[in-house]
């Protein structure tokens, strides 16, 4: 008994001095700065949870574009120099892996455990569903399922004034025709009365259950739920999983390309039922959770910017009014149409550049150097993660752009009308300047498709129904702090519109 318990002595020595040491470490030689904050083992957490905006900038203003901060006892450093953005994006997965981040957020979100998850080769395996040849497809099915939430509604066809939150307008629209579109409709014909009013409701139960979802989920990220709220987000994701179950999906029509094949790439992972509408649920997420908020942005941009709107409506309407003739509504499924609308894009971009805040992330899997733009190389450790910050720079960086802060929906255009693409910082032209959809082996598969989804929301919005802010002198809103990292970010109130169906 005495060797026994002199080894467990030692042994729980040996654990406490590398906690010790895991308490104590101190910055290297040639590792970037250390900001461990006050509080042991939280560290900045606090801080970094509350709003990650400004905390981020504080500590560059401290530190400069590279520095390791701690944060519930994890060590993450965080690189703000988009010169030197290539070297992580196009590193090798042996050095700087997603996966395993990936993976801890699906399970504590969204209870998904994948064997054998790869996110790398499950994107090469969605893209083409997203892209090139069945982009039509999609981008015809959302005109469809855009007309049935928007035009369809008696709610908001009786061509009276309404009034209602403008996010509420945006992020249910794009939510409900964005599901339609990828998970199915109750009858293969479009133009069925009945079934298109049985996919107003469906939908519109869908998007309630995961509105509730959406507003405890990044609580859920960040393990920061409390008990009642654990108890009714179990309760809503099990709604949602009745609504998504495989036999439910499979029983829909028009059922996109992307659900079969992710569908029957869960079953050759050998995913059970159960498992396989989880990860329906986490897919609903990742697919249709920015494009509502984006809409929104766009649209109150536009609505507080009189000639911005006044830009950007010119250009819809000449879109119609020469096409009309020939192509009545199906204009906006023309993917040459689509992509010739350089006013729209400039301010979908600028709109983007202010609103999109999402981290991207590596697992550092060994020690390792990281050459900067500037010449200097910083040491990486194992165990760490790496994050860049692209909302803080490039994309709010004073630096690069004049006035960040503001809106200006020609930022992103020459004088000529075409494209900008030339920005700069400390005299070196950029290859990122604006990264909404992430960049390198992680750039978001479904830009195209959801860029598409937006412009054909916005066309029909602006062209079929009046809009104006109800309190023409209403303050853009603050932004919802704790989605910092997420993606889109969302605002912390809604701003009431009045609008009503035009005569057409």
């Amino acid at each position: 008994m005495d060797g026994l318990a002199a080894t467990g002595l030692l042994a729980l020595l040996l654990l406490l001095l590398l906690l010790i040491s895991r308490f104590r470490r101190c910055r290297l030689l040639g590792e970037p700065p250390l900001d461990k904050g006050f509080v042991p083992w939280l560290g900045h957490a606090l801080e970094f949870g509350k709003d990650a905006g400004k905390f981020l900038s504080a500590m560059k203003q401290k530190h400069g574009d590279i520095f390791t901060i701690k944060a519930a006892g994890k060590f993450i450093t965080v690189l703000l120099d988009p010169r030197s953005y290539d070297a992580v994006l196009w590193e090798s997965r042996c050095k700087l892996d997603f996966g395993q981040y990936a993976r801890l957020l699906m399970d504590r979100m969204f209870d998904v455990r994948l064997p054998d998850y790869d996110p790398n080769a499950e994107k090469v395996m969605l893209r083409a569903t997203l892209q090139n040849k069945n982009l039509p497809s999609l981008t015809k099915a959302m005109l469809f399922n855009l007309q049935t939430v928007l035009l369809s509604d008696p709610n908001k066809a009786n061509r009276q004034w309404e009034e209602e939150g403008l996010f509420h307008l945006a992020y249910s629209t794009m939510f409900r025709a964005g599901y339609l579109t990828l998970y199915g409709n109750e009858s293969k014909d479009y133009d069925d009365v009945s079934s298109r009013a049985k996919d107003l409701v469906h939908s519109l139960e869908v998007y309630h259950e995961f509105y509730k979802l959406d507003r405890l989920l990044m609580k859920a990220a960040r393990s920061m739920l409390s008990a009642a709220e654990k108890k009714a987000f179990s309760s809503i994701k099990k709604n949602l999983w009745k609504l998504l179950s495989v036999k439910s999906l499979n029983c829909r029509a028009n059922r996109s390309v992307w659900l079969e094949s992710y569908q029957q790439h869960l079953v050759d992972l050998g995913v059970d039922e159960d498992m396989q509408t989880r990860a329906m649920l986490l897919q609903l997420w990742s697919t249709q959770s920015n494009a509502g908020p984006a809409v929104f942005w766009l649209l109150l941009f536009l609505l507080k910017h009189p000639s911005a709107r006044a830009a950007v409506q010119g250009e819809v309407e000449g879109i119609l009014r020469t096409r009309r003739q020939t192509m009545g509504q199906m204009q906006i499924t023309n993917q040459e149409v689509l992509d010739n609308t350089p006013i729209f894009d400039s301010a979908l971009n600028e709109t983007l550049r202010l609103t999109a805040a999402p981290f991207i992330s590596r697992e550092v899997l060994q020690d390792m150097p990281l050459r900067l733009a500037s010449g200097r190389e910083c040491s990486l450790r194992k165990g760490d993660r790496l994050c860049l910050f692209p909302f803080i720079s490039p994309q709010m960086d004073s630096e690069i752009y004049e006035e960040p802060e503001k809106f200006k929906y020609n930022r992103f255009l020459n004088s000529d009308g075409t494209e900008k693409t030339d920005f700069y910082k400390e005299g070196e032209k950029l290859k990122y300047y604006n990264m909404p959809w992430g960049a390198g082996i992680n750039v978001c598969i479904g830009k195209f498709y959801a860029v598409n989804s937006i412009k054909q929301c916005v066309f029909l919005l602006l062209s079929h129904f009046d809009l104006e802010l109800k309190d023409p002198d209403t303050k853009i809103p603050d932004f919802d702090k704790e989605r910092y990292g997420f993606g889109m970010l969302q605002p912390e109130n809604d701003v009431i519109i009045r609008y009503r169906q035009k005569d057409q």
